[in-house]
């Protein structure tokens, strides 16, 4: 009786055993599966902010490369896209932009229709007087629209908690923005036949900080600020900006070349150095006999084909600095926030400093 008491439990235990081991391998399942789902997500994620941020960076930089190539605007940027072309939207008679804000013109870069990890075009806002809507000879000192090294830009960034970035960033010259997916009522639907598809509405695609009230679609009407607003249910963009410094430490290069001239002799204090017996001209105001001078370039008689009234019109020969050491060796700063670049003629020699 009692073997067979203990065959009869025998079954009821093993059963109980297996039915244990069934849901702790079902509890292991689940879990596996809820962590694999994780990671997936995660790294699809990861992969989509990594092809955000490549896209901005993208776009950053071939911005100020836009600006440094100009043939006859160096220091000038395109006007935002507002009809969703691909290219700038300048009015020509009013003589500036059509808006402050827009998609990011990726035809007039010379790039692709560049997008975000979530296949979004990029927008672009712009501080109004760096547009190259403004022409040469409507630009001056009494009209308050010249752009130079130490004119600032126009525009505040804020961080997520709402304050302003420090004044080595700000105020900053332009901002690119990726918008990420679609959140609440934005509505993208596709306007026409655009490479980018979407429309051109501001608000369907750039979100609103509920913390700080600040509008990313319209820059809030606080002489334009912008906020790199921490993720959530309603705000996912990402951005990026120019700051005068990343801007001018490029832009300013190419205007000391042209201040210098190039070797072929055609332009600048190299013009003038083959065309005066060898001697660069006195600094202004310093001469006729000046070793050791500083002060800034004359501008006569120094033939810049092209840039001769870009120059003078933005007042880029009071911001540079002149020194004159000797006939045949002079050397050409322009400062730019936290930096400068320079370059020495020893004759028709150049040596330019780094970066």
């Amino acid at each position: 009786m009692i073997w067979c008491h203990v065959v009869a439990k025998h079954p009821r235990k093993a059963q109980q055993g297996f039915v244990a081991l069934l849901v702790v391998f079902l509890v292991v399942l689940a879990t596996a599966a809820y962590l694999a789902n994780a990671l997936n997500s995660n790294m699809v994620n990861t992969d989509k902010d990594i092809r955000t941020s490549a896209a901005l960076a993208e776009a950053k930089a071939a911005l100020i490369n836009w600006s440094v190539a100009n043939s006859t605007m160096p220091g000038t940027l395109p006007c935002p896209d507002t009809d969703n072309s691909g290219t700038e939207n300048p009015s020509i008679a009013a003589q500036q932009c059509l808006a402050k804000i827009g998609r990011l013109p990726w035809q007039t870069l010379g790039l692709k229709d560049i997008r975000d990890g979530y296949g979004e075009c990029l927008w672009y806002a712009l501080t109004p007087v760096y547009g190259d809507a403004i022409p040469t000879a409507a630009r001056s000192v009494g009209a308050g629209n010249v752009i130079n090294s130490a004119v600032a830009g126009a525009i505040t960034i804020q961080d997520a908690t709402g304050a302003n970035l420090p004044p080595a960033i700000n105020p900053v010259i332009a901002v690119i923005f990726a918008a990420g997916p679609a959140l609440n009522v934005q509505d993208r639907t596709t306007v026409g036949n655009p490479v980018c598809g979407g429309n051109v509405t501001a608000s369907n695609y750039l979100d609103t900080d509920t913390a700080s009230g600040i509008d990313n679609s319209t820059g809030n009407g606080r002489g334009d600020t912008f906020i790199a607003g921490a993720p959530s249910t309603s705000f996912n963009d990402k951005l990026v900006y120019i700051t005068a410094h990343e801007f001018y430490q490029s832009v300013s290069k190419r205007i000391v070349r042209e201040l210098l001239g190039n070797v072929a002799g055609n332009s600048g204090l190299i013009h003038y150095y083959n065309n005066n017996a060898n001697t660069f001209p006195c600094p202004l105001g310093k001469g006729p006999v000046c070793p050791g001078a500083v002060g800034n370039i004359d501008p006569t008689g120094l033939n810049y084909p092209q840039l001769s009234l870009w120059l003078t019109n933005n007042n880029w020969f009071a911001t540079e600095t002149y020194k004159y050491t000797n006939p045949t060796h002079v050397k050409v700063t322009v400062p730019y926030p936290a930096g400068s670049y320079s370059c020495d003629a020893n004759a028709n020699i150049f040596t330019c400093s780094s970066p």
